[in-house]
């Protein structure tokens, strides 16, 4: 069995391989464009297992070679606290990972399959519209403040806003603002519209969301998210872990009889822990249990820190339905 290991980068890849038996292969460096001989050059090897680390390129790569053998994610930042090294190349950074597998110390990251994954790219770009469409809000409201105007309706960005601010005179580069401004809103909103139907497409599909539609505060498009974010929610063994994974939990310090702890770890998804904040406090407007909880943290600790203690809980809370939902699962299909 070959142990191989994969540095890769946008335009090459750099690939170093180990044997069971000691032999070791010298790294090569082979052009990202060039499918074909990468699929030659990892055929020549096999059988073998390989290791890339998680990066925002992967999924090409390890759909390109899951088919040859087997192909693992290395987890970046757990990787780098293992191994201290004075210097630092491709070349060697593709045969530590080659013998790192050998010994089977590479700590692994999670690889959605093609639901889950699919879920994450739709909602994550519909979150990317959204964000658009609030920087574009912002942008009409800086034009407002610099002429010191005020909208004369209390939310200028609905259908008769849009069109007061289409009639206003801002002066030449005011004006250009204000229009492109006005046609970023009118392309994402369209966006929007055509991305939450897929997603009213795609419900029947995930029918755990169902389970998360019963918390208030929680809608279609949030219930999507955390199912997508979350993945296979058995490989968390205890809530605390799931709620780890979204990076909302503090970090520990530890030593001796000495304990303490720090800031939130923010090691997790960025996206997950955004909705899970927005969504806790819609949620307890509503949960007197969650909004007793908020309350006490409030006046001990602030509200920010209250808030993301909720969204803490609330990641707990979505995991537990989702596990509940897939052991009743087997019964309510009897």
């Amino acid at each position: 069995m070959w142990h191989i290991g994969i540095d890769l980068h946008r335009q090459s890849i750099v690939l170093a391989a180990v044997h069971d038996s000691g032999e070791v292969t010298p790294p090569r460096r082979l052009d990202c464009s060039d499918t074909v001989e990468i699929v030659a050059a990892f055929q020549e090897l096999q059988p073998f297992r390989a290791v890339v680390e998680a990066t925002g390129t992967y999924r090409w790569l390890y759909k390109l070679l899951s088919p040859l053998g087997t192909v693992l994610l290395a987890h970046p930042l757990r990787l780098y606290a293992m191994v201290a090294r004075r210097s630092k190349t491709d070349r060697l950074d593709a045969q530590l990972l080659a013998n790192l597998l050998r010994l089977n110390q590479i700590p692994l990251a999670y690889i959605p399959s093609e639901e889950y994954q699919l879920l994450r790219d739709l909602t994550r770009y519909r979150t990317t519209l959204s964000r658009q469409v609030a920087q574009a809000n912002l942008h009409l409201r800086q034009i407002l403040a610099r002429e010191n105007i005020n909208p004369p309706y209390k939310y200028p960005f609905g259908p008769r806003g849009l069109y007061w601010f289409s009639r206003q005179d801002f002066g030449a580069v005011g004006n250009q603002g204000r229009d492109h401004a006005l046609e970023r809103l009118r392309w994402t909103s369209e966006q929007c519209d055509a991305v939450d139907e897929k997603l009213k497409a795609l419900q029947p599909s995930y029918p755990q969301c169902e389970t998360l539609l019963e918390l208030k505060g929680i809608g279609l498009f949030t219930a999507l998210l955390i199912i997508g974010e979350f993945g296979d929610v058995t490989r968390f063994r205890r809530a605390k872990q799931a709620a780890a994974y979204t990076g909302l939990t503090t970090r520990v310090f530890q030593s001796g009889e000495h304990t303490r702890t720090g800031h939130v770890s923010k090691q997790g998804s960025s996206w997950l822990r955004w909705v899970l904040v927005e969504a806790s406090m819609k949620l307890v407007s509503a949960d007197t249990r969650l909004a007793n909880f908020y309350q006490r943290i409030r006046r001990r600790s602030g509200t920010k820190i209250a808030r993301v203690a909720a969204a803490r809980k609330l990641a707990e809370i979505c995991w537990k339905r989702l596990v509940r939902w897939q052991r009743l699962r087997p019964a309510q299909a009897a």
